[in-house]
């Protein structure tokens, strides 16, 4: 089957945060990480089916969904779990609040990454507890962890490290050796790992595999929490579910009791749209890697003929994280804005010398913000 993501969906007349987010309807919306394609036709056809119904009270989560989870986990990645680990919920942004729920007691810190995404640092402060960061490094215009930072600042007060696997904004893929070398410095220092591993379907390198943080070792399986959730992959934001993947029982039933009261119930229509995806969205998937691949290589290839601005990856998902730093702009995000692409601001990330720009939309879309971009570029005094 072919799918049209060519196609211009007019997304305002549904409230679209994505599309609401600007005053002025000419500026094109590029900032939260949200395409603008339609979700795979099989998830639409399940909704409408379970729609037909008429009924949409509690609902307990469908009994194949955990075994679908395991498959494509076994199949992409070849990390094996067992059901018992999983815990589902309505989304990853939950699990960061109720890991540091879990993990951390009054007094305790969360150790991350900058730039990250901003929710991460909303998790700790959400719970009370507190946090920590340490810069990563650019190399190249990769992100890597800066191990000589954490040991650094590791302390008796740090109890979990959260890590962001492939990581937003900057769209690193991590190597095993280097989630190996975390692994080992979290354990020495009885930390436990939060990895978001939400983006892990949205990769781009041909010679290597995602890498799973808690396959990796016993070691790293008993000492992390794992999130993971279809909606990413699948553009399915608005049908929020998520699963915990917990090996260590203690660890788990902690993550469980410390969710009862904070996770709302999950909504059919996620249980609904999360199996059809798992299911039958695979031919879909396939197609959109293709096409956001090709969306990359014309980004990047038109991004690097403007003077000063730099974009070397990303390694993985749909997200752009555009290096202005020899731009000679005072306010990046400001100039992007105002030359009518509505990027997401790089200081909300933590470093204002990047704006990220969504490339999860039409090429005619992409097309267009890129003569935005090139237009300001040649006017400026």
């Amino acid at each position: 089957m072919k799918y049209d993501f060519d196609k211009i969906i007019d997304r305002i007349e549904t409230r679209s945060t994505k599309w609401l987010k600007f005053d002025d309807p000419n500026i094109l919306p590029m900032w939260v990480a949200d395409m603008d394609f339609q979700c795979p036709p099989e998830v639409i056809e399940a909704i409408k089916k379970r729609a037909d119904q008429g009924i949409f009270g509690y609902t307990e989560r469908p009994i194949e969904l955990t075994s679908l989870l395991q498959q494509r986990l076994v199949e992409r990645s070849g990390w094996e779990i067992d059901p018992e680990w999983v815990t589902w919920m309505p989304g990853v942004v939950v699990g960061l609040n109720v890991a540091c729920r879990a993990v951390l007691r009054p007094g305790d810190m969360v150790m991350m990454p900058s730039p990250i995404y901003r929710p991460f640092v909303f998790a700790p402060d959400n719970m009370n507890r507190g946090m920590i960061k340490t810069d990563l490094k650019n190399v190249e215009g990769r992100l890597e962890l800066d191990y000589d930072s954490i040991d650094q600042l590791l302390s008796e007060e740090i109890k979990m490290f959260f890590f962001c696997n492939p990581h937003n904004p900057g769209g690193t893929m991590y190597k095993e050796e280097e989630i190996t070398r975390l692994v080992e410095t979290c354990e020495e220092n009885q930390v436990v790992i939060c990895a978001d591993e939400i983006h892990s379907d949205l990769t781009f390198l041909k010679n290597r595999k995602h890498v799973h943080l808690a396959q990796t070792s016993k070691t790293a399986a008993n000492n992390s929490i794992t999130l993971l959730s279809p909606t990413k992959t699948f553009n399915l934001q608005g049908l929020p579910c998520g699963a915990a993947i917990i090996p260590n029982p203690e660890l788990r039933n902690e993550f469980r009791r410390s969710l009862r009261g904070i996770g709302a119930h999950i909504g059919v229509f996620a249980f609904t749209a999360a199996v059809a995806a798992y299911s039958k969205g695979e031919p879909w998937y396939k197609a959109l890697m293709q096409y956001l691949n090709e969306n990359r290589t014309l980004l990047r290839e038109e991004i690097s003929k403007l003077d000063g601005l730099s974009l070397q990856g990303p390694e993985a998902t749909y997200l752009a994280w555009i290096d202005c730093s020899e731009s000679g702009l005072d306010a990046p995000s400001d100039f992007f804005i105002n030359a009518g692409v509505g990027v997401h601001r790089g200081e909300w990330f933590g470093d204002s010398n990047f704006v990220r720009l969504n490339f999860g939309c039409p090429r005619s879309r992409l097309e267009e913000a890129l003569n935005r971009i090139k237009k300001a570029f040649s006017q400026r005094n």
